[in-house]
C-alpha cells in the first residue's frame, strides 16, 4: 500500500459502496447477510488470486469493515475472511493452501479461530488443549470457550500444544468425531461457540504447517489482522450513531424548538464528532500497517483498539441519552448498534489487554524519536 495514502482509492470507495447498496436493499430482520456477500466475494479479500481471491490488501479490508459497521451488517468476516485466511496464508504448506484456500474464498467454507480457554486469557499462555501422535494421526483433547463466530462456521483453526511444547495449528470439520459443540447467541446477534474434544482423531495432515513453526507469531499477526478490521467496524458504527442521533436532536423539539438548538446538546455533538474521526483515523493506520515490522504494527493496532474501545463507549452512552428512554429499546437500531460495539471491545484483547501491550513496547524502548515523513509509526504519547 502507498504509505502517502491517507485515505480510501477508488477501488476501495466502490468496495464500501457495493455493500451499502446491498445493505439499503435487504431488510435488516431478514436472514443471515452472509451468503449473499460471500457471493460478492467477499470471503476471498485477502486470498491470492490464484487459488480464487481477490488478492486485495489492509486498506480494502478496512474500507469493508467500514461499510459493513455503517451498514449493521454483523458478519463472520473480520473472523473467517482476515483472521483465519492470514494464518493459512502464513503457516500452511503449498498442498493445504491449494486445498483450503479456494473453499475459503468461495464462502464454502467459513472458518474461526478456537483458541481462547477457560482460564479467560485474549491470548493463553499456557494452553491446556494437547495434542499427540498415535499411529500416525493427530489425538486431540482440551476445551476452547466463546469461539467469535463459532457457531456459524463450518470449520474450525484450533491451537493446541504437542509434546515438544510447542503451538501447533489443526484443521478441525464440524462432522469430526469426537468433537461436541455448543452453539448460544451472543449479545451482539452472532453465534458463539464452546468446543470440546475427547480424543478427537485427526489426519497427519490436518496440522497446518509445523508445530512450532512461527506459530506464535503468526497468530500475533493474525488477530492483530482481526483487531484492526473490527476496529474499523467500530469507527463505522460511530459514525451511524453519530448520524442517528443528529438527526433526532434536529428533529425532537422541546419547548417550541429542536433540542439540536440547545448549546449543552451542540456541545455533545461535538464531542461525539471528535470521537468518531480519532477512531476513524486510528483504525485506518493500523489496517495499513500490518505488514509492518511487529513493533510498529503492535502499537498501531493496540492504540486504535483502546480509541475505538473508549469513543464507542462514550457514543454509545450519548446516544442513548440523547435519544431517551427508547434508546434503550431494541426496536431502535441505536440499542442494537451499542451491543455490537459492546461485543467489539472485548474481542481480541479489551482495551486493558492493549494498553498492557502498549506498556511492554514502552518498557523495551524507553525512549522515543519522531517518526520519519512518511512512517507509519504512532508515537505512544497518542494514546495518552
Amino acid at each position: 500500500m502507498n504509505p502517502q495514502q491517507t485515505e480510501h482509492d477508488e477501488d476501495q470507495r466502490s468496495l464500501a459502496e457495493a455493500i451499502t447498496s446491498f445493505a439499503q436493499r435487504r431488510d435488516h430482520a431478514a436472514t443471515d447477510p452472509w451468503p449473499e456477500l460471500a457471493a460478492m466475494g467477499l470471503p476471498g479479500l485477502l486470498v491470492p488470486e490464484a487459488p480464487g481471491g481477490l488478492g486485495l490488501d489492509g486498506g480494502s479490508m478496512h474500507a469493508v469493515m467500514q461499510s459493513l459497521g455503517r451498514n449493521r451488517l454483523t458478519t463472520p468476516f473480520a473472523v473467517s475472511a482476515v483472521l483465519c485466511t492470514r494464518l493459512l496464508l502464513e503457516l500452511a504448506d503449498a498442498g493445504q493452501q491449494a486445498r483450503w484456500l479456494p473453499a475459503l474464498a468461495s464462502g464454502e467454507h467459513v472458518l474461526a479461530f478456537a483458541h481462547g480457554e477457560p482460564n479467560g486469557e485474549h491470548l493463553p499462555r499456557h494452553l491446556s488443549t494437547r495434542a499427540r501422535h498415535d499411529r500416525g494421526d493427530w489425538i486431540l483433547n482440551g476445551r476452547k470457550t466463546v469461539v467469535p463466530h463459532g457457531g456459524e462456521s463450518t470449520a474450525w483453526l484450533v491451537s493446541a500444544r504437542v509434546a515438544s511444547n510447542e503451538t501447533a495449528i489443526f484443521w478441525v470439520d464440524a462432522a469430526a468425531t469426537g468433537l461436541r459443540v455448543e452453539r448460544y447467541s451472543c449479545i451482539d446477534g452472532s453465534t458463539g461457540a464452546d468446543l470440546w474434544f475427547d480424543e478427537l482423531r485427526l489426519p497427519t495432515d490436518a496440522s497446518i504447517g509445523s508445530p512450532g513453526m512461527n506459530v506464535t507469531t503468526a497468530i500475533a499477526a493474525a488477530t492483530d489482522a482481526a483487531t484492526a478490521g473490527l476496529c474499523a467496524e467500530s469507527a463505522g458504527l460511530q459514525s451511524t450513531l453519530f448520524d442517528m442521533t443528529l438527526d433526532y436532536v434536529k428533529t425532537r423539539r422541546q419547548f417550541g424548538v429542536a433540542v439540536g438548538s440547545f448549546q449543552a446538546i451542540q456541545h455533545r455533538m461535538a464531542e461525539m464528532l471528535v470521537a468518531v474521526e480519532q477512531s476513524k483515523s486510528l483504525s485506518w493506520l493500523a489496517a495499513r500497517g500490518l505488514n509492518d515490522d511487529a513493533a510498529t504494527r503492535t502499537r498501531s493496532v493496540a492504540a486504535a483498539k483502546v480509541r475505538c474501545t473508549e469513543s464507542g463507549r462514550f457514543i454509545g452512552l450519548q446516544s442513548i441519552h440523547l435519544h431517551g428512554g427508547m434508546g434503550m429499546t431494541d426496536e431502535l437500531p441505536v440499542g442494537r448498534c451499542v451491543k455490537r460495539l459492546l461485543a467489539i471491545a472485548h474481542s481480541w484483547g479489551d482495551a486493558r489487554h492493549h494498553l498492557g501491550r502498549l506498556v511492554d513496547l514502552m518498557r523495551t524502548a524507553p525512549t522515543t524519536t519522531a517518526p520519519a515523513p512518511g512512517s507509519h509509526s504512532l508515537p505512544l504519547a497518542t494514546v495518552a
